[in-house]
């Protein structure tokens, strides 16, 4: 018996939705190597902004049907080389005030940390990439100061940011992405936390209401292109988190943004190697 995998490269914000769309096409697991850890045996490291996803499969026809939508490279793998081994490389990750747990860890979250229970491919790299762990450590800070504020993710994939968001306190919560495939993992995702959210696939205009926080974590230029509707949602006095920039990018993102009237919030921003949030404000 074998096990067979797919191999192949994407940007590492996408990374995410691609892991949720790769389970959706049978995948028993997804690996995300982005070059910020210690990568496998045998895997090549992805350049910067760049991740490999290693999808694995029980058959070969279903790893090329997926190969034919994504692209990358098959490969058959001895059972002993996956099995259920790959899970113990997985662990909890605790970010701010969010501790985010695979399912099948039954371990306690440490006193003052709400839980998000999820599994690799869906939260693991994403909440442990730092694109998406800048978002939670800054939604964690700015749901302490403001209890109950509405917050709208948008390109929500696993649904990671807007269900910790809601278990952070948040009131209502939104999010929106325009593959019906995310938004399905989303709403699965949601359902096993128990956290009430508005899903929808419709664009950012047509979601009613502005809110109190807006986090978009998707590439720079995506950021830009959407400023008009990103800083329109944003509430007198709210807050735009943006995530998914690198270091390079951050002042043409941060300039489209403030064209839409908002200003950078003092403090705000943050910054883990390569990859920066940018914290923007809309006066009172």
């Amino acid at each position: 018996m074998s096990t067979w995998s797919l191999t192949l490269e994407t940007d590492a914000v996408l990374a995410e939705e691609w892991s949720a769309e790769l389970f959706d096409l049978g995948a028993s697991g997804v690996e995300l190597r982005d070059g910020e850890g210690t990568p496998m045996p045998g895997v090549e490291t992805p350049p910067p902004g760049r991740a490999l996803l290693v999808a694995w499969f029980a058959e070969r026809p279903a790893a090329e049907a997926a190969r034919s939508v994504h692209g990358g490279t098959v490969a058959e793998v001895p059972d002993e080389d996956w099995g259920e081994g790959w899970k113990k490389d997985f662990r909890p990750l605790d970010v701010g005030r969010v501790r985010v747990r695979p399912s099948w860890i039954d371990e306690p979250a440490p006193a003052g940390k709400v839980e998000v229970v999820l599994d690799p491919g869906m939260a693991f790299g994403t909440g442990s990439h730092a694109t998406t762990s800048l978002c939670l450590a800054a939604l964690s800070d700015v749901l302490g100061a403001r209890p109950g504020a509405s917050v709208l993710d948008v390109g929500t994939g696993s649904g990671l940011l807007a269900i910790a968001a809601r278990k952070l306190g948040a009131g209502r919560v939104a999010a929106n992405d325009n593959d019906p495939v995310a938004v399905r993992v989303a709403r699965e995702n949601a359902e096993r936390n128990g956290a009430s959210l508005e899903l929808t696939v419709d664009p950012i205009e047509r979601i009613p209401g502005t809110f109190d926080v807006v986090v978009a974590n998707i590439l720079a230029n995506v950021l830009v292109e959407l400023a008009p509707s990103l800083c329109e949602k944003v509430a007198s006095g709210g807050v735009l988190l943006l995530s998914g920039i690198l270091g390079p990018q951050e002042d043409e993102v941060r300039r489209a943004q403030v064209a839409q009237g908002l200003e950078p919030l003092p403090g705000g921003d943050r910054r883990d190697g390569e990859w920066s949030l940018l914290a923007l404000r809309r006066p009172a």
